[in-house]
């Protein structure tokens, strides 16, 4: 898919009913266009409601970063900056509020890497917008009647996966040293 911020590009999708909200796994290739500036992934949230928003997205200086919107809050953010605008980046984010070590409710990896982040985890048990019967998408975020952050550049070979929280080897691998995707099975 390519997503041109210029003409505003964007998918979305409402399910139809919430899936787990505590678990899931979202993985897809990335590949992108200009740096700088909030350019999200993946987000979900209720229009209008500035409280319920989720995103997965490179901030201002080009760390990935995930937040949360809701009553408790989260936002963290990779130490390493992504800024090579030629390469494809393999990225996961998994989400699991029930593990009982704050630290292990989110993980993100790229290019099969698990990535050092720091800031403000998930509370135990948290339900994120991503997962519920709202408005997901990819490639920007709706909120407050508006949609923003549009990002710029290509993704591939994306997965939602609800209820579980998975790595990037089950989504990618290791030959002749380079990480490359391989089929999901699950």
């Amino acid at each position: 898919m390519r997503f041109n911020d210029d003409d505003s590009a964007y998918l979305s999708w409402t399910p139809a009913s919430a899936g787990n909200r505590k678990t899931w796994t979202w993985s897809g290739w990335v590949k992108r266009g200009t740096l700088g500036g909030n350019k999200v992934l993946f987000g979900a949230g209720v229009d209008g409601d500035t409280s319920t928003h989720d995103s997965l997205r490179f901030n201002v200086n080009d760390n990935l970063q995930f937040l949360t919107q809701a009553a408790t809050g989260t936002l963290v953010a990779t130490s390493a900056a992504f800024r090579d605008p030629s390469a494809w980046y393999h990225i996961v984010i998994t989400h699991d509020s029930t593990e009982s070590t704050s630290t292990d409710r989110v993980k993100i990896y790229v290019n099969g890497e698990l990535q050092t982040i720091s800031g403000t985890y998930p509370t135990l048990n948290v339900n994120t917008a991503i997962g519920n019967n709202v408005s997901q998408q990819l490639g920007a975020r709706q909120i407050t009647g508006s949609v923003t952050n549009y990002l710029d550049g290509y993704m591939a070979n994306v997965h939602f996966i609800d209820g579980q929280a998975l790595t990037a080897s089950d989504f990618g691998e290791t030959k002749n040293g380079v990480w490359v995707a391989k089929d999901y099975a699950g």
